[in-house]
């Protein structure tokens, strides 16, 4: 059942009036999905219930051409990758290709010299053309001119991403579910730093390390926590990356379009319908970053006995030293207020989201993986053939496995770690049938 905190209209308006009920109506909201998949986490106050529904809206909403959309998007909502053709609001994208990021680049300097395997796992982000000039790093799969004709001048045309003759690397980025995402931001810095201690103490081959990045927002450094790579510090940077990169919607944080210096695909004609950079000045970002910090992390399935003999093995692989199965958030978590006279922000304490546990199986540090899984293309400090330790918290929900999303089966999906987890991925294959089976029910029971 829901958390109900709010009276029926006939009730209240028989008890309080016309007036009065309005007057409630401030204070008390319907929340039948509370704790739920793609809904508000549990302990929210009334007010924070109602400003998440509100915000809800906004991560639905299809946005327009005078909104900012394009010049080159893939989407039109965070919804659209994030729910709008699988049950739950904030949940993985649909397939790997229309719901995922595609990047592409190329190798430079003096790693462009050698054989390509000798590198694919090291490179840096001083390693790799971004293919500015193309619209890259990320390809872009429609034009607004192409999908709103009527609203541009005849002749009118911003140009597609093309993917250059001879570009070495095409790499997808899965759209995972969003769930949980506040309490993954509710951890302190130096909680996922003790987890490189952790990981020395225990076993020196599976240190991972912290891809430590500027928050712009408090003008210091903090611990990478999102994104493929732990690329962003938090889910503002995170949001907005997105809204640039799916959408092509310019903010402060990202204020201008990547292709922003070339007439094919930004040609002068769209100036008459586009708005002026940054094309949202904060008001629709706080909003996003809001609904996604309060969303409930996803619920653990049934646990049988199966299950727990299988939660065993996973210890004794040595699977939990790098998907450390529980941690904490910090005595003081504050998020954005969704109402904040943007860019500035106003900060909301969350009291639902302070010493919580965070029961997402991961260190959020970035592990090298090896060649099979490197796509060479690095990101904000994580080379090619690093990957965060992928959170396993409701993979019982999930249909694709991987960064990519490149399997549907669970068991090849830990075969094809490599790098540092070569050697778990080599004992796993060794366990009697039955050892797997029970590991992987225990996996899909998260």
């Amino acid at each position: 059942m829901g958390k109900k905190v709010w009276v029926t209209n006939a009730a209240a308006a028989a008890v309080l009036g016309i007036a009065g009920f309005f007057v409630l109506s401030q204070f008390y909201v319907f929340a039948p999905d509370v704790g739920q998949p793609g809904g508000p986490v549990k302990g929210l106050n009334a007010e924070q219930l109602r400003l998440f529904y509100n915000t809800k809206e906004v991560f639905k909403h299809d946005f327009t051409v005078e909104e900012g959309l394009g010049p080159i998007y893939d989407a039109r909502s965070c919804y659209e990758c994030h729910g709008k053709s699988t049950r739950y609001v904030g949940g993985e994208g649909r397939d790997t290709t229309s719901t995922s990021v595609i990047r592409m680049g190329n190798r430079i300097g003096l790693k462009s010299r050698k054989p390509i395997q000798e590198v694919i796992d090291n490179i840096t982000q001083d390693d790799w053309d971004r293919l500015w000039e193309a619209g890259g790093p990320i390809i872009g799969r429609k034009s607004i001119t192409a999908e709103f004709p009527e609203k541009f001048p005849i002749g009118c045309v911003a140009e597609l991403t093309i993917v250059p003759p001879g570009t070495e690397f095409i790499g997808i980025r899965h759209a995972g579910p969003l769930f949980g995402m506040g309490l993954i931001e509710g951890i302190a810095n130096a909680d996922i730093a003790q987890n490189v201690f952790k990981e020395l103490s225990i076993n020196t081959k599976l240190v991972g390390r912290i891809n430590g990045q500027s928050d712009l927002l408090l003008d210091g450094p903090r611990v990478g926590r999102f994104g493929a790579k732990c690329q962003f510090p938090n889910l503002l940077h995170f949001t907005s990356a997105a809204f640039e990169g799916e959408m092509g919607i310019t903010t402060h944080l990202t204020p201008f379009e990547r292709f922003s210096n070339s007439e094919r695909q930004y040609p002068p004609c769209l100036s008459s319908v586009v708005p002026p950079e940054p094309n949202d000045d904060g008001t629709n970002l706080i909003k996003l970053t809001y609904y996604q910090s309060l969303l409930a992390p996803p619920p653990r399935g049934p646990i049988t006995q199966q299950s727990q003999h299988g939660e065993k093995t996973f210890d004794k692989l040595q699977c939990s030293v790098c998907h450390t199965p529980i941690m904490y958030t910090a005595p003081l978590v504050k998020v954005p207020h969704p109402n904040s006279p943007a860019p500035r922000l106003w900060w909301m304490e969350v009291k639902a989201l302070e010493n919580q546990p965070v029961r997402a199986y991961s260190d959020f540090l970035v592990h090298p993986m090896g060649r099979e899984l490197a796509d060479g293309l690095s990101q904000n400090g994580a080379k090619s053939g690093e990957w965060r330790t992928t959170p396993l918290w409701g993979l019982h929900m999930r249909r694709f496995y991987m960064h990519d999303g490149r399997t549907k089966d669970l068991g090849e999906a830990i075969t094809l770690h490599g790098g540092q987890a070569a050697e778990v991925a080599a004992n796993y294959k060794k366990l009697p049938q039955q050892d797997k089976e029970d590991l992987l029910a225990f996996l899909k029971s998260l």
